[in-house]
């Protein structure tokens, strides 16, 4: 009896983890697909954007420069910057950018 019963809870220790991770889900976020460059002629442009969600430009100290709400994922916005580091912030949805 002890036998069966120590081999009964050794399967279960054994396929137990294989059940908890056969329940997980990947999820993506939606931190992956947005997308932030700035090109030369001073234009900011965003990808993937969600709509809504108030846009703020920080200098590297974290002084604020620009902010916008957003009103289409894909937008594209002249920004008159020095040459520096920003932080772009999208909700809660933080990217760099290198202004040259």
């Amino acid at each position: 009896m002890k036998k069966r019963l120590a081999f009964a809870f050794l399967l279960l220790a054994l396929f137990a983890p294989l059940n908890a991770q056969k329940n997980e889900k990947v999820v993506a976020t939606p931190q992956e697909t947005v997308s932030v460059f700035f090109q030369k002629g001073g234009t900011l442009q965003l990808r993937n954007a969600p709509v809504g969600e108030k846009l703020q430009v920080l200098s590297i100290v974290g002084v604020r420069v620009f902010e916008k709400r957003l009103d289409a994922s894909n937008q594209e916005i002249q920004l008159a910057l020095p040459q520096g580091y920003y932080i772009v912030k999208i909700g809660n949805i933080v990217r760099k950018i290198s202004v040259k």
